[in-house]
């Protein structure tokens, strides 16, 4: 299956009703030849590359190609919609619970935001850290007395510094961008929250920037899925993978990178966005951070909630994050590793065996004196070759079985 029927078979739309209506406005200025078909047809494009669940026309607003004339339709047509299925779970309601996740990431886009299009989310759409990371200080920020500021990672792997960090300081700063250079333990570009006092919390978004020789070059060398596993355990929930699409390019085939960055999507969960170079992939960071300080701004942040926690208004206004300090630990290469951590470790050496593969073998046997034993017991070199996983679903494969064997069966 290529990336393209991978992606289009598993596409869900957080915004199913909207697109309908836009795309049957559009059928029929297309019909009539009217002029203001080019609009409905860029305002779509604009919607289908935002995963951001709107709830009422005016929230859209924040997209490029939607003006006040477009929205004001949406919200009529909505309020029309919203009196038919009343009573039922058919509303737009019922649509975006069934059909999305809280957002990952807002399409690259130069136009300027409605200070008054701030995106609204339920404590449902609100995201939730990971539900392994317990942290041991209490932590409250409280709405609107904080900043919400982006960090810039400093450390000697950055994809920075294969571009002119001068360059990316005065883009950010051109951009209006609040930003600190902090050593990252894992990804280029994080969000936190800090307040006057120095208390900080980080917002569950990171984002890892790649060119596409970049991207080629940690495949080869490995880094491209040992980077992915830290990423699923930095304790952040949504993932951004950033690509530039360089004219330039030496390196893997083009279709091989599609297809990683196509199993990055559906099977690791990632968020993909391409870029076309460097200063679009600012402006796009630039216009993410203005998105989540207004998404953030009138919440509650803090790193404990449950019954006995009191004193923070309206529940609905609570988001539970962790600390930077619980997001570094979590993601560093030196980190106390759990026995079946180092088992993926181990596996990811191979050539050839991908992080899917190593968390499908792991899933089976957690130990290396588990795998080790199992071998000896089997004296099978094809014992893992059909254990499965992904979507499509595929198998480890009598290759890597035999390699495995002929490592962990040794006497």
């Amino acid at each position: 299956m290529s990336p393209r029927a991978a992606k289009s078979k598993t596409r869900q739309t957080p915004n199913p009703l909207f697109e309908k209506w836009i795309s049957e406005w559009l059928k029929e200025a297309t019909e009539k030849g009217l002029e203001v078909r080019h609009g409905y047809q860029r305002a779509l494009s604009s919607l289908r590359k935002c995963p951001l669940p709107f709830k009422s026309g005016k929230e859209c607003l924040i997209l490029k190609f939607f003006g006040p004339k477009l929205c004001a339709r949406l919200d009529k047509q909505l309020e029309q919609h919203n009196k038919i299925s009343s009573g039922s779970d058919e509303g737009i309601m019922a649509d975006i619970s069934k059909n999305t996740k809280l957002v990952n990431v807002l399409q690259p886009s130069t136009s300027n935001q409605s200070q008054n299009s701030m995106i609204s989310l339920t404590h449902d759409d609100l995201p939730k850290s990971n539900p392994a990371i317990t942290e041991k200080e209490k932590i409250v920020l409280w709405p609107n007395e904080f900043t919400v500021m982006l960090l810039i990672d400093t450390g000697e792997s950055s994809s920075l510094r294969k571009t002119n960090v001068d360059k990316v300081i005065s883009e950010l700063s051109s951009l209006n961008v609040t930003f600190e250079m902090r050593r990252l333990s894992v990804g280029d570009f994080a969000w936190i929250c800090r307040d006057r006092s120095g208390k900080e919390l980080m917002l569950p978004y990171i984002l890892e920037r790649k060119r596409l020789d970049d991207l080629s070059g940690s495949i080869q060398d490995g880094r491209f899925h040992e980077q992915k596993f830290r990423l699923k355990q930095c304790g952040l929930e949504n993932k951004i993978y950033l690509v530039e699409n360089e004219k330039k390019y030496h390196g893997l085939p083009i279709s091989h990178l599609q297809q990683a960055l196509a199993n990055t999507e559906v099977i690791d969960g990632f968020t993909i966005v391409r870029t076309e170079n460097h200063l679009e992939s600012m402006k796009y960071i630039a216009n993410f951070s203005n998105i989540l300080t207004n998404m953030f701004k009138d919440k509650t942040l803090t790193t404990h909630i449950d019954e006995v926690d009191s004193g923070y208004g309206n529940s609905s206004n609570v988001v539970k994050l962790i600390s930077f300090k619980t997001f570094s630990s979590g993601s560093a290469k030196n980190k106390n590793m759990t026995v079946r951590d180092m088992l993926i470790r181990q596996l990811l050496q191979i050539r050839g065996l991908s992080v899917h593969k190593a968390f499908a073998i792991v899933e089976q046997y957690p130990s290396p004196k588990l795998l080790v034993n199992a071998f000896r017991r089997s004296d099978n070199p094809l014992l893992l070759a059909n254990i499965s996983y992904g979507i499509p679903i595929k198998t480890v494969g009598p290759a890597i079985s035999k390699t495995l064997f002929q490592i962990y069966s040794a006497k």
